[in-house]
């Protein structure tokens, strides 16, 4: 009997060996050689939890485009937006089409005269002169006398739609002078600055090719 019970006791401290063996052979399931899991999405996972696991993957700090796409998160200021996104840049404003007119300015020693028309000259769309803008005669053919009438016919033209002009200067000519007066170049320059697009600008002095006799007699013009 007691051979019986020294023989048993033997048996189960060699199981018990061996079980302490196995435990300390055996490698745990850890997350380093736990098989790689496959992606949710295609398993007809939900995009929460695609989202979820697609951040469990990543490393923190780094997460993806598509991961604060589904969550609904905003991009931080100053990161460039993703390749397929509109740019954000508009332009402020659509520059329209040009409505032409041409500005005929008459300019000599005595007086400026301003007279807008259409680009066919039959219709009048505004005009001005030196003499409606000052009182002394003396006046009227002056820069500043032409700066005023500039501003008045452009205004008038900016309220008919106007948003260019051609200018066209002449003088007296002919037996007159063939110089334009002091007021043609502020007209040139008040028009510019009235915010209307200047196309051409031209002389349009009418210059005889033979003249005729000039008024008064031999003796000359008598006063």
């Amino acid at each position: 009997m007691a051979e019986n019970e020294e023989k048993k006791h033997e048996k189960k401290a060699e199981i018990a060996k061996e079980a302490k063996h196995a435990e300390k052979t055996a490698t745990p399931a850890t997350h380093a050689n736990a098989p790689a899991q496959t992606a949710p999405a295609a398993t007809g996972a939900t995009p929460a939890t695609a989202a979820l696991g697609a951040a469990a993957t990543t490393p923190a700090g780094t997460p993806t485009a598509g991961a604060a796409a589904t969550t609904g998160a905003t991009v931080p200021a100053g990161t460039t937006p993703a390749a397929g996104a509109a740019p954000s840049t508009i332009p402020p404003y659509k520059r329209g089409p040009l409505k032409w007119a041409i500005a005929h300015v008459y300019s000599s020693k005595n007086d400026t005269i301003i007279t807008i028309t259409d680009l066919s000259g039959a219709e009048t769309i505004s005009k001005a002169s030196g003499g409606m803008m000052v009182k002394a005669d003396r006046e009227e053919g002056k820069p500043y006398a032409a700066m005023q009438a500039a501003i008045k016919a452009v205004e008038g033209a900016k309220n008919r739609g106007i948003t260019g002009l051609h200018i066209r200067i002449r003088a007296p000519g002919g037996h007159g002078s063939l110089t334009p007066g002091a007021g043609a170049q502020s007209v040139v320059r008040t028009t510019a600055r009235m915010g209307v697009r200047v196309g051409k600008i031209e002389d349009v002095t009418p210059t005889p090719t033979d003249t005729t006799k000039r008024p008064g007699g031999r003796r000359g013009r008598r006063v």
